[in-house]
């Protein structure tokens, strides 16, 4: 998300001067469309309320292909970038590094402050027993994190750095990391420093980087078979709940990306607001809809169990909080902090 932010404000003006605004619109869309099932995929992070399956499979079905389908962003907006490719390779990196571990860091660090401080008097998710097997989880042995909602900022962040030192001096060699990388979803990789989700996401950046430096083509066929990509897509969902095969949810997360990319085309052309402010603020969405979730729950708890009927209000309420109280915080920050609100575009 702070890839496509910062990539957008690098592109010359002089670049892709032909529809710059419709293509703009459309990622903006695509970004809101997944910061919303992000959202969604956050109101439960452990057990889900007896009687509530429903939210179980929706959540299963929304993790098949959300975080691909933001990575492929990632990588698209990248190959777009026409000072990307040829940008200073120290400068390139150091940006990244500023833009991407330190609020990878930052707000690891607050999540598991705010876990300490809020579990003494609040019902709080995801909880360790100590400082040290907190830093373990967040750093090292990262199945555990406590702050599993920021890996996306320590992958993008490996993953331009493959891009600038191997991809970008040497863009032939693009299609072959593409196609070779297509094994990692499938092998079994240890959970230590985020090397599973790093390694197995890999494939969906580098399909965005590709169809970057392809996008008219891209586009086009997105645009003229989008919707049966969209119908396929339905169709793998139910077949992945069912399988539960790495197989079928592989080739859920693949089709996702034109579906989503399609229907962001629809919406974009339609004048959307909707979808376009929420991927206006997604990256502020994304760094703090755990922390504004797990807070309203918390202080819900203290009034309102979230057993029987009562989790429908949860489910509502937690995800506008997800939404909304992150948004609100991005606009305060604009104005007493801008140095910091600058993380979050």
């Amino acid at each position: 998300m702070s890839d496509i932010a910062s990539d957008r404000a690098q592109r010359p003006a002089a670049t892709h001067a032909a529809e710059p605004a419709q293509r703009l619109a459309n990622v903006d869309v695509a970004k809101g469309i997944g910061i919303l099932l992000v959202v969604v995929g956050h109101v439960v992070s452990q057990q889900v309320p007896a009687g509530h399956e429903w939210y179980r499979t929706l959540k299963d079905a929304i993790y098949f292909f959300h975080m691909p389908f933001f990575l492929a962003l990632s990588g698209y907006v990248l190959g777009l970038s026409a000072r990307a490719w040829t940008a200073d390779r120290r400068a390139f990196i150091l940006e990244r590094l500023d833009r991407l571990i330190v609020p990878f860091f930052t707000f690891g660090l607050l999540i598991i402050a705010g876990k300490s401080l809020f579990s003494l008097f609040l019902h709080v998710d995801n909880t360790q027993n100590s400082l040290l097997a907190y830093l373990d989880g967040l750093f090292v042995h990262t199945s555990r994190s406590p702050a599993t909602s920021v890996w996306y900022l320590y992958a993008a962040f490996i993953y331009a750095v493959i891009f600038r030192l191997v991809i970008a001096p040497r863009p032939v060699i693009l299609p072959v990391l593409l196609v070779a990388s297509l094994v990692l979803p499938f092998l079994d990789i240890p959970n230590l420093f985020y090397a599973d989700r790093v390694l197995k996401f890999l494939p969906f950046f580098l399909i965005g980087l590709w169809a970057g430096r392809h996008r008219d083509a891209v586009e086009e066929q997105v645009r003229r078979g989008g919707w049966l990509a969209m119908i396929a897509l339905g169709l793998s969902i139910v077949l992945a709940l069912r399988a539960e095969s790495t197989l079928s949810v592989f080739v859920t997360a693949l089709l996702s990306l034109p579906a989503l990319y399609w229907l962001a085309q629809i919406l974009s052309e339609r004048g959307d607001r909707l979808f376009m402010t929420l991927g206006a603020f997604s990256m502020a969405i994304y760094l703090l809809n755990t922390i504004t979730i797990g807070l309203t729950k918390g202080v819900g708890f203290l009034f309102l169990k979230w057993d029987g009927n009562a989790f429908y209000l949860y489910f509502v309420a937690l995800t506008l909080a997800g939404i909304v109280l992150p948004i609100i915080a991005k606009l305060i920050l604009d104005r007493i902090a801008p140095r910091l609100a600058r993380y979050m575009r």
